[in-house]
């Protein structure tokens, strides 16, 4: 008799920690039923960057300031006359060019094009813009710059605007 009891004992410890594994069991594949779950909705999506090796310069540039006539008062509208550079790897798309015409300004502000044209490594592009096409707002007309920025973006699944950017102060 004494050993059917001692059986019983041992029987009811096996059980204990059986129930203390199917527990833990349970939490364990619910919690990673769980995550997969959420990991869908909370996933941030991927952001398309640029590579390191796109870069287009200015590789010269050519500035007419706008002037104006002592003797009638009216002004004469300049232009400026751009040559870009694709020093990178990769094909660009294109490329947004801005200017400012503050003297402390340290980005463009005013955009110039939106769009450009698609460049291949190694490839130039030449472009003048006249002042006179150039009213960028309502009441502001550009007759100075003081600042030229190129920034290059690529098109591969929409449109992904580059970090990397040129800056080139001028006196025009």
């Amino acid at each position: 008799m004494r050993t059917l009891s001692v059986l019983n004992k041992d029987k009811k410890a096996v059980s204990i920690i059986v129930s203390y594994v199917l527990l833990i069991t349970i939490t364990l594949s619910l919690s990673v039923l769980v995550y997969n779950w959420l990991k869908f909705y909370v996933q941030p999506n991927e952001i398309p960057e640029c590579s390191d090796n796109v870069n287009i310069i200015i590789q010269d540039y050519f500035c007419v300031p706008s002037s104006q006539d002592p003797y009638t008062g009216v002004w004469t509208h300049g232009n400026l006359q751009i040559t870009l550079k694709n020093k990178g790897l990769f094909n660009v798309s294109g490329f947004n060019l801005r200017v400012h015409d503050r003297e402390d300004a340290e980005f463009g502000f005013y955009t110039l094009e939106e769009g450009g044209v698609m460049m291949v490594p190694g490839g130039d592009f030449f472009q003048q813009y006249n002042f006179s096409d150039l009213v960028v707002e309502p009441l502001h007309d550009l007759r100075t710059i003081t600042i030229i920025e190129v920034q290059p973006f690529i098109e591969e699944e929409g449109k992904v605007i580059c970090k990397s950017y040129a800056i080139q102060k001028v006196d025009c």
